[in-house]
């Protein structure tokens, strides 16, 4: 899911829910995603339910 920016840097960041129920930030930036993302939750049964966040 595309968000405004978390960051502050005005370019919008994306949530990823995992398959294994975590819940991964990511950076965005002018040409593409940097790196492989933060874990902001672990895996957890909760997330594996969601469709969306927000």
């Amino acid at each position: 899911m595309g968000t405004p920016s978390v960051n502050g840097d005005a370019v919008p960041d994306i949530w990823a829910v995992m398959a294994d129920g975590s819940v991964r930030f990511y950076t965005g930036g002018k040409t593409a995603l940097t790196a492989s993302g933060t874990e902001v939750y672990g895996p957890h049964t909760y997330w594996k339910t969601r469709i969306a966040i927000g």
